[in-house]
C-alpha cells in the first residue's frame, strides 16, 4: 500500500498529465475497492 502513496506523491510533484493522471486515479480507485472488497469479506 505505501508504493501507491509513494507513487501519488511523485505524480503530484511531477504534475503529470492527463494520461498519466488518469492512470494514477485509476489505480488509487482500484486501490480503494480491493480494500473495500476484503474488508467486507473480513468482516461477513
Amino acid at each position: 500500500m505505501s508504493t501507491l502513496i509513494e507513487a501519488a506523491v511523485l505524480a503530484s510533484e511531477t504534475e503529470p498529465e492527463l494520461p498519466m493522471q488518469l492512470v494514477g486515479w485509476g489505480a488509487l480507485a482500484l486501490g480503494l475497492l480491493v480494500t473495500v472488497a476484503w474488508a467486507v469479506s473480513l468482516y461477513r
